[in-house]
């Protein structure tokens, strides 16, 4: 769900149940992590996207092939055997084969925050 925040130049979106938040984080890359996480604009999320361009609103948008993601978000089969990111740092980012965010959910026209998220997207 899209929220009437605005970080880095990007909307900021809420997971259903608003547990999780996708942001543009300090680095520029659209980051998903907890509360506090987006509200420092945190580069050490869950898990990223690093898209070549600055011009990304919604989550749909994003290239489905450049996430990465720590061993918090990963099965840890999975992040075992995947490619990292800085294999010479031994980093704690690993490449993730494929995320594709296929749905969001809008709220009603007459809702405030929804007036406000509109606001802030036009202004950007």
């Amino acid at each position: 769900v899209v929220t009437d925040r605005v970080m880095h130049g990007s909307p900021v979106w809420a997971a259903e149940g608003g547990t999780y938040f996708m942001y543009r984080g300090t680095d520029d890359f659209m980051s998903i992590g907890n509360a506090s996480d987006c509200v420092e604009g945190s580069t050490t999320a869950y898990i990223y996207n690093t898209p070549d361009e600055d011009a990304v609103v919604a989550p749909t948008e994003l290239p489905t092939d450049q996430w990465v993601s720590d061993s918090r978000s990963t099965l840890e089969l999975q992040y075992a055997s995947a490619e990292r990111v800085n294999p010479e740092d031994e980093g704690p980012w690993v490449c993730v084969p494929a995320v594709r965010i296929t749905a969001m959910h809008g709220l009603d026209d007459s809702d405030p925050t929804m007036a406000a998220a509109l606001r802030q997207l036009a202004a950007l």
